[in-house]
């Protein structure tokens, strides 16, 4: 069962139908409950401009369609995007121009915040090595296979869930996903 589907199932009342655009469904419904803002959050924006079997027409229509439904709403409360392009690098003029963006890359204020330091990962495979009777994952192997970033300052971060599932699972890489 599609999100829309559920959406007007649970909400038919309202007088939404399959022919409405998804932002004018959001609308009724935030007008049938006393102005009730919704809280979106896009983890992995960019996903379909890193694909090649998604055209350049079909990124232009996915920018238009995040514009259509975020721009300017009553609904929206806060959206909460994360991805590695800018979004203004895609975003040809005003379609997407609300977002105030915040990267590790080149930004000091919250480059602390956005992963495990070299220090803390290194804490954490000490723990690691305690409580695992037969390690499989080096710390060379982490700082290699997870070749993290470097913020503003310089610093190198790693990506906190990959070193947790590594670290949990006792191996590197996720299962299924061949080592390159």
């Amino acid at each position: 069962m599609g999100f829309f589907t559920i959406i007007i199932k649970g909400h038919r009342w309202t007088g939404i139908c399959e022919d409405d655009a998804l932002w004018d469904a959001f609308t009724l419904v935030y007008d049938a409950y006393d102005s009730r803002k919704f809280i979106f959050v896009l983890d992995e924006w960019d996903f379909i401009f890193h694909r090649d079997f998604v055209t350049d027409e079909g990124k232009r229509e996915y920018i238009t369609f995040l514009g259509s439904l975020l721009k300017d709403k009553a609904y929206a409360a806060l959206v909460y995007v994360t991805g590695i392009l800018p979004i203004a690098k895609y975003s040809s003029g005003s379609e997407l121009n609300m977002f105030a963006e915040y990267t590790m890359v080149s930004e000091k204020m919250y480059s602390d915040d956005f992963g495990f330091t070299n220090a803390e990962v290194d804490d954490l495979y000490r723990r690691y090595l305690k409580r695992q009777p037969a390690p499989a994952v080096m710390r060379e192997g982490l700082r290699e296979w997870y070749d993290g970033y470097h913020t503003k300052s310089g610093e190198r971060v790693y990506n906190p869930q990959s070193v947790v599932l590594s670290l949990t699972n006792n191996n590197l890489g996720r299962p299924g996903v061949p080592l390159r």
